[in-house]
């Protein structure tokens, strides 16, 4: 399948941030050259989290949603999903972030990563083990399933900005 995993914390905070649309339209092309490719790719939770972002994120996302980004997840992505939420309601509290965690496109992130290969790629940082945060990364390293950020990404395909 894909080599990256992308999280929608790629997407919304990249707008928000240091790849705007206006500011970084390089970033997006990119984005697009790895989609044509098959090197990217999504749960379709993140195409659904997107979809609730009501401005110019919301159309670009809905602009790909049959260009092989937004995957459905396979029965073996569904086993794999049980597991991860075996591991985090046994893990963590139940409390609100926890129940943010389940509901949202994080653990199905992880679980096509974890029954198809490849690496996840997200904005969110690890937490101490003390802390009762589910984190991505965190879940991440209890399956040993490789979790990187944006710029980690964007060097490993060679990405740059100069003509």
């Amino acid at each position: 399948m894909a080599d990256y995993w992308i999280d929608s914390s790629v997407f919304i905070e990249g707008k928000k941030g240091p790849y705007g649309f206006d500011i970084a339209p390089r970033f997006w092309s990119l984005l697009d050259d790895m989609i044509a490719a098959a090197r990217i790719t999504c749960p379709i939770r993140v195409y659904d989290e997107l979809r609730s972002v009501p401005d110019e994120l919301k159309d670009w996302g809905q602009a790909r949603r049959e260009s092989g980004l937004f995957v459905e997840p396979s029965a073996v992505v569904q086993k794999a999903f049980a597991t991860i939420v075996e591991y985090v309601t046994q893990h963590y509290p139940d409390n609100q972030d926890r129940r943010r965690f389940l509901d949202r496109a994080d653990p199905w992130l992880i679980a096509h990563a974890m029954a198809q290969g490849g690496t996840v790629v997200t904005l969110e940082g690890r937490v101490t083990g003390i802390s009762q945060q589910v984190r991505i990364p965190n879940v991440c390293d209890q399956f040993s399933i490789r979790c990187i950020t944006t710029y980690d990404m964007l060097r490993e395909l060679g990405a740059s900005w100069n003509s």
